[in-house]
């Protein structure tokens, strides 16, 4: 799975720095599945989302609540998108550490792997996980259990380039907390498909000590002018995988997924 993991520092305005995988996480990557029974150790979780538009749509509202988690970098929570030129932006969320003024932190990310990607916004810089494309993010401090959305549009078409757009808006009153980033790609790369998938990740070998919970909410597409909403994202582990296990359930606020690693168990497989 072809994933890019960016950091940024506390200021929104300074370039990003891309994180090359270490040789540690990509052998955490390829490890066979271990831990006590019913438990799927995996390095890459996946979940499936869907809004139930009956067509592409202009705009993505992907929520998303982070209800607990470390001060700390290490899991990334990401939703796939496809155009209907089949190339794949993709955004998502991943928990930091505390900012200066001691409030928890979440980084909103916004990329495409399209080598023909162009950007002139602060919050972006060439190039995804040392390929080309386009990697946007901002750093906001979030309130544990809020609900925030990934709002991702096509936004306007301009000649041969059309603008995508990546914010975060607090899903419950719409009000803008913070802009990720913009892009261009070919006019011809369209609108977003209705459904799609995504994936939970320990981008960083320290993930996999990690234990967070989160709560998905429904997806929705709008397309001229109307809101299309999905249900609530279902989330699975792979058969095989590294360090990290998620336990689900349905709530009254979305879908709860707890992801609870197992830095051990990926330890003794990276030494074996």
């Amino acid at each position: 799975m072809r994933t890019a993991f960016v950091e940024s520092g506390t200021s929104t305005r300074r370039p990003l720095r891309r994180l090359m995988r270490s040789g540690t996480v990509l052998a955490a990557t390829a490890l066979l599945a271990v831990g006590a029974a019913g438990q799927s150790w995996a390095s890459t979780p996946t979940l499936r989302w869907t809004t139930n538009a009956p067509t592409p749509v202009t705009t993505l509202t992907l929520p998303m609540a982070v209800d607990s988690a470390p001060d700390a970098s290490g899991i990334y929570f990401a939703y796939y998108t496809t155009l209907e030129s089949g190339t794949r932006p993709y955004a998502g969320f991943q928990p930091k550490p505390v900012d200066a003024n001691g409030n928890h932190v979440l980084q909103a990310i916004f990329s495409s792997f399209n080598a023909d990607a162009t950007t002139t916004d602060d919050h972006c810089t060439y190039g995804a996980d040392g390929g080309a494309g386009v990697s946007c993010s901002v750093r906001f401090p979030y309130a544990p259990g809020t609900m925030y959305s990934l709002v991702l549009k096509r936004a306007g078409v301009s000649g041969a380039t059309q603008l995508m757009s990546g914010d975060v808006v607090e899903t419950a009153t719409g009000t803008p907390v913070a802009h990720i980033g913009s892009l261009g790609l070919p006019s011809a790369s369209g609108r977003f498909k209705s459904a799609d998938q995504g994936f939970i990740e320990p981008y960083l070998t320290a993930g996999c000590g990690q234990r967070v919970t989160v709560t998905y909410g429904k997806p929705v597409g709008t397309e001229a002018g109307v809101d299309y909403t999905g249900g609530l994202p279902a989330v699975t582990d792979p058969s095989s995988g590294s360090c990290l296990s998620t336990a689900s359930q349905t709530t009254s606020r979305g879908q709860q997924v707890t992801v609870t690693g197992n830095a051990s168990a990926a330890a003794v497989s990276r030494t074996s």
